[in-house]
């Protein structure tokens, strides 16, 4: 049985797709999700609500610049970044998008402003052009920390390894970790990539592995345990790297997206089938398969989900059987049944 799409014209170049996190955890497939428009006169953050069968809009807020990242932090409040160098908090429930609350100047405005926004609990932290890092949290105006200098050339992604734990990554291919308890404004750890790296993906499960995408198409797998380079490099697209993103619950599975049009899925349970671990003398349950650089090059089954998009395609979500992306051509796509 393969995968069933269906398409929605939303009218605006699409820059960020995302699931909404579901009530119901017996759940195979996403019910909402909300959608991020950039380079237009007025973006807008759109809620979109299964409707008998079928996704109709239920709600959209307009935003200032455009949508650089939405990140949800429960199952209705959502953050979303933008290129005006803001941050602001929706509540995002079935009858719509509510405003909460906003850090309209967090960033310097410009071709990037914030440039990505990341949830580890009540702790929200934001990245942007200008090589800023900034930490709020929900309910007070202003930002609990803020690194001013943490980095020279614009900050490109950012996630939390563990609550206490930053990691930011820049065009130079730079992956830098920051203690969040220290008073320190200096990286604990600085690993380098050879090209720029233009996002990134924690697995769900083991903190310490992080996957990036990079300006030169490779995906780049670290072990922050030792972070001095990457652990595992794959050759993933001929195009720079829009999106990389686990299965929530499914992590020996990877989607990928690109700015040349690409949506790939990466079957990582294959090397587990394969016997490959059994080499890493780890226990086959805890070991991941991202990690051993042969088992990959060899054992990992990669293909397409769709034929290649004649524009950008900007993001791409999974939850459950279901795969979300959007990309230039004013439109996102859903596939259902991609793991069975």
């Amino acid at each position: 049985m393969g995968s069933v799409g269906t398409g929605q014209y939303v009218s605006q170049k699409v820059a960020v797709v995302r699931w909404q996190p579901s009530r119901d955890t017996a759940s195979d497939g996403g019910t909402s999700l909300v959608v991020g428009s950039w380079d237009d006169e007025k973006n807008m953050v759109a809620l979109w609500s299964r409707v008998g069968g079928t996704l109709k809009e239920s709600g959209k807020a307009e935003v200032s610049g455009s949508v650089t990242g939405l990140v949800w932090a429960g199952p209705e409040t959502l953050y979303c970044s933008t290129s005006s160098g803001g941050l602001t908090c929706y509540k995002a429930a079935g009858d719509g998008i509510q405003y909460q609350m906003a850090w309209p100047a967090l960033h310097k405005p410009g071709s990037g402003g914030c440039t990505g926004v990341a949830v580890h609990g009540d702790s929200v932290a934001t990245v942007g052009q200008d090589g800023r890092i900034n930490l709020v949290a929900a309910g007070q105006r202003e930002p609990v920390k803020v690194y001013d200098k943490a980095d020279s050339c614009s900050l490109t992604a950012l996630a939390f390894s563990r609550a206490s734990e930053l990691v930011t990554a820049n065009m130079r291919g730079q992956l830098k970790s920051w203690d969040l308890r220290s008073n320190s404004r200096v990286p604990t750890s600085t690993a380098a990539h050879s090209a720029g790296i233009t996002c990134l993906s924690r697995h769900p499960t083991q903190a310490h592995i992080l996957v990036s995408g990079g300006s030169d198409g490779v995906l780049g797998v670290w072990d922050l345990r030792n972070s001095s380079h990457p652990a595992t490099l794959l050759t993933a697209h001929q195009a720079p790297l829009s999106e990389v993103v686990f299965h929530p619950s499914q992590p020996d599975h990877l989607f990928t997206c690109s700015q040349g049009g690409d949506v790939c899925h990466w079957n990582g349970a294959s090397i587990r089938r394969s016997g490959a671990l059994e080499s890493m003398g780890d226990n086959l349950n805890t070991s991941s398969p991202w990690l051993s650089s042969e088992a990959v090059k060899h054992k990992v089954e990669t293909h397409s989900l769709v034929a290649r998009q004649p524009l950008p395609v900007n993001s791409i979500d999974v939850v459950g059987h279901s795969v979300v992306f959007g990309g230039d051509n004013e439109a996102f796509f859903v596939l259902n049944n991609v793991i069975f």
